[in-house]
């Protein structure tokens, strides 16, 4: 029988790919993909099985009918369960040993899940291995399938044999988390809940590399290659097979290519300027990275202030790790969407060839779910992640690490051997803290990865009852006092009091400031906060010479950026004015600082933005107002105040309390402020006075702030979620805290699995935020212009290359909306879908020239980016 996996047209007409080549090649891929962290046989029986129920003559058909343009549902034929099914039945029995129960589960997890995820045991207590293992086999041709496998792709014994030292894989895994997790079944089982992410993972990436190269003309070339250029030799069933053939896939060397772009690096960094005390203080730092680089893999921390050069000098870090410890790559994980796009920038100047980068992050195609057999180019704007570099966001590693969607888990391999750089720690949302360290531990315990944290307000996630397990030595930096004042470059304030400043008021001290002041910036919470205070000053400043402008995520990155160069332009003035002024102070002392002054400035420069300029935003102010919310966010406020000693003075930072803010809607922020709160209070109980250490800022009051953040929040960090009026944690649920599972008509017959995760419930509760988001394209510059490429392609035969080069365009003009507001603008006729909804336009009347957005509302997401 002629069994199929896909058929495709080529060249030379339809082109056939057979299923044992498919199951065999998938089987490889998986393996070679994590193979290197010893779960080479676990992830290649996974793959090899994972299509068997495709051997039979209804599926067949079935693909036979698509190719020749008839009608089909799309997943009809169900081909997952006949894997789950055999590998259950062979080794799940009551004489198997509980390590043989355990890889069965697993394997047989990852055959079922690679279309979908499904729960071992739902929150109705329903046992979705069971539920597999009911099914009518005659409806789904089992026996067909199953004896069709065997006897064309792999024989019986020759699973019986992989699956054995699979087993052994597994039971050394096992032993592996107990030893360090010995009193916390909780932390074991959220471990093993992570090597059944990292099995599915394998499989989804084997199964849609093979079959993409298949679908578009290349064949399985990269195999061959790796194997000599022969076809690889299966033992066939002997007993007496070679066992080298089995052993963990060889990580190939890369060390030359590190070291490569490594010299690259740092003959381009021996070209910057060492000249001022700031530079020589960054330089340091760089120098104790480069020596940091040759400890052991583990997990590290980079604290410094900002303005240290952190992403330089990861990079630096990372290129010399990589070399010595034969990485298979470097992940810059950015959490900003300020940030995002000036790294990248940066990273690429630093190496020698900018397409070894790859910059993954949504924009205006949405990435989606495949069903069934469906393969879509779509899918494949974001790609597996092999790439030597790779910049990503947040949002994209939380997904891969606890979202239910394929798309998303499929790339939990590409981790494995990787150098993870997460830039900004400290913004990483509260509820997934828990989740968040124990995957940390896994990646590095079990999938070889180094992870660097980096921030300049490093949280205490080691003190967490859900620990961080960081290396013995785990930070890169150590700065004494001396090279610390070089960053001091302003004075916090706290301009609070018990009721707080309304409207009025607070622009009345914003004005105030601006009398003494060549600029200031005030950051707000929300947008309608800074709305309403731009709104507010831009009253005031009519009879004024100032500048005034307004920044939030509400406005295209476009948009922003040309604000911000106008900005910037308009602060170089005042910057240069004032350093003179300063010159002449040192003189004849015939100018005075500020109102006198005024003559010299051609405009002062006010900004009111939201907390996006908090980060990665390269501009300095003489002044900064934030509004109250958590030392963390006055930190990143205070590194836009006199950030380089432009202003030839000491700047000044003011942290104020709005009244009557509204935070309903922002719980996280509310916390902070409170926590923010109880750290003023603390300072002032010990009489410490603003000259003492390093101020508000310094690392005791930092690390006070997230002890009282974490106490206030010891639950939340759980990712709690209501069902049926109570409330339960995700946390708990991957480490098999089950309590639907353990109680009911069926726990007898759960108690019989060790996996009891609801892995799809779980993955489908998971939000980074509250609410999904929509990228739109807005009519700001060119975004009008490339909507009306895209509108005029609906009536051309779509060329997918058009496609993407116009969405590389239009990158720059679109925003991010929740989904009340995209039905809020279908309403009212603002919204347009071209394509078939691939991509999303914004009527003109709806976006301001100086707003961007006009339907807003607060949303915790202000400063990501997707």
């Amino acid at each position: 029988m002629n069994l199929l996996a896909h058929i495709t047209d080529a060249g030379d007409g339809r082109v056939e790919q057979g299923l044992k080549e498919h199951c065999l090649h998938t089987g490889e891929y998986a393996a070679r993909g994590i193979g290197s962290v010893g779960l080479y046989h676990t992830a290649y029986l996974a793959g090899i099985l994972h299509d068997a129920g495709k051997a039979k003559t209804e599926f067949v058909d079935y693909i036979e009918k698509a190719y020749q343009g008839e009608k089909v549902d799309r997943g009809s034929v169900n081909h997952t369960f006949a894997g789950v099914i055999w590998i259950l039945e062979r080794y799940h029995t009551d004489t198997s040993s509980i390590w043989e129960k355990l890889a069965s589960e697993i394997i047989g997890y990852a055959v079922g899940s690679h279309h979908g995820m499904f729960d071992c045991v739902d929150l109705n207590g329903e046992n979705g291995f069971l539920h597999r293992l009911k099914k009518d086999k005659k409806e789904i041709f089992y026996q067909e399938a199953m004896h069709n496998y065997f006897t064309h792709v792999l024989e019986e014994d020759v699973l019986d044999w992989i699956f054995q030292r699979s087993v052994q894989e597994i039971k050394l895994f096992f032993r592996s988390v107990k030893e360090t997790y010995s009193k916390d079944s909780k932390s074991v089982f959220f471990q093993i809940s992570m090597l059944v992410r990292l099995i599915l993972s394998a499989v989804i990436y084997g199964d849609r590399r093979d079959t993409s190269e298949f679908m578009g003309g290349k064949g399985n070339a990269d195999i061959r290659e790796s194997m000599g250029g022969e076809e690889y030799q299966y033992p066939g069933g002997r007993k007496d097979t070679d066992t080298s053939v089995w052993q963990s896939a060889k990580v190939g060397d890369h060390r030359a290519d590190w070291k490569r772009r490594r010299e690259y690096f740092e003959q381009k960094i021996e070209r910057l300027r060492k000249d001022s005390p700031i530079n020589c203080v960054r330089n340091a730092i760089s120098n104790q990275c480069m020596e940091a680089a040759g400890r052991e893999p583990g997990i590290y921390r980079l604290n410094v202030p900002t303005g240290g050069g952190k992403t330089l000098c990861t990079l630096r870090y990372a290129l010399a790790h990589a070399e010595k410890y034969n990485k298979k790559r470097i992940i810059f994980i950015i959490p900003l969407l300020s940030i995002l796009d000036q790294n990248v920038k940066v990273i690429k100047d630093f190496v020698p060839d900018e397409r070894e980068v790859l910059e993954h992050h949504s924009n205006v195609v949405r990435e989606r779910e495949m069903n069934g057999e469906e393969l879509d180019h779509y899918e494949y704007l974001t790609d597996s992640w092999n790439y030597p570099i790779v910049v990503s966001t947040l949002v994209q590693l939380l997904n891969i690490l606890f979202s239910h969607q394929t798309s998303a888990v499929g790339r939990l391999q590409a981790l494995c051997d990787s150098v993870i750089v997460i830039d900004e720690v400290q913004s990483l949302p509260k509820k997934v803290t828990a989740m968040f360290n124990m995957a940390m531990n896994f990646l590095c315990q079990f999938c070889n990865a180094t992870i660097v944290l980096s921030s300049a307000t490093q949280p205490c996630f080691e003190e967490l009852k859900w620990s961080l397990r960081p290396a013995k030595e785990p930070d890169l930096v150590r700065l004494n006092q001396e090279q610390l004042q070089v960053f001091k470059r302003a004075a916090v304030i706290d301009h609070t009091d018990k009721y707080g400043m309304d409207w009025e008021e607070c622009a009345a001290f914003c004005n105030e400031i601006m009398e003494q002041q060549d600029s200031l910036l005030i950051i707000c919470n929300t947008k309608s906060e800074a709305r309403r205070l731009f709104e507010k000053l831009k009253e005031r400043s009519e009879d004024l010479d100032w500048d005034i402008y307004h920044l939030s995520t509400a406005m295209c990155q476009e948009h922003r950026w040309n604000v911000i160069e106008e900005m910037k332009e308009s602060l170089r003035k005042v910057q240069h004015s004032a350093m003179d002024g300063e010159e002449t102070l040192k003189g004849d002392g015939a100018c005075k600082r500020g109102g006198d002054l005024k003559g010299a400035c051609l405009r002062k420069v006010v900004c009111v933005s939201t907390q996006l300029i908090e980060a990665g935003v390269d501009i300095s102010f003489a002044s900064v107002v934030r509004v109250m919310a958590g030392l963390d966010n006055l930190a990143q406020a205070a590194g836009r105040c006199n950030r380089s000693n432009e202003y030839g003075r000491e700047g000044k930072v003011y942290l104020i309390k709005l009244k009557y803010e509204n935070l309903s809607m922002l719980p996280e922020i509310k916390k902070a402020q409170d926590s923010t709160r109880k750290e003023l209070d603390t300072r002032k109980s010990l009489d410490t006075g603003d000259e003492w250490e390093g101020g508000l800022l310094d690392e005791p009051s930092i690390r006070r702030f997230y002890r009282y953040l974490f106490r206030e929040t010891e639950k939340e960090i759980r990712y709690p979620i209501q069902d049926c009026g109570r409330t339960i944690y995700l946390a708990d649920l991957l480490s098999n805290k089950n309590d639907d599972a353990e109680q009911g008509v069926n726990k007898s017959k759960n108690e019989a699995y060790v996996l009891r995760q609801p892995f799809k419930t779980a993955g489908k509760n998971f939000r980074v935020f509250s609410q999904d988001t929509t990228d739109i394209l807005v009519p700001y510059g060119d975004g009008a212009q490339i909507a009306g490429q895209l509108e005029s392609m609906q009536d051309e035969w779509f060329d997918f290359g058009k496609f993407k080069e116009i969405m590389k365009q239009a990158k720059k003009y679109t925003i991010s909306i929740y989904e009340w507001q995209k039905e809020k603008l279908y309403q009212a006729g603002l919204l347009s879908a071209v394509l078939d909804g691939r991509a999303l336009v914004l009527d003109e009347k709806a976006y301001d020239e100086c707003f961007g957005l006009t339907v807003v509302e607060e949303q915790a997401v202000d400063n990501y980016i997707l």
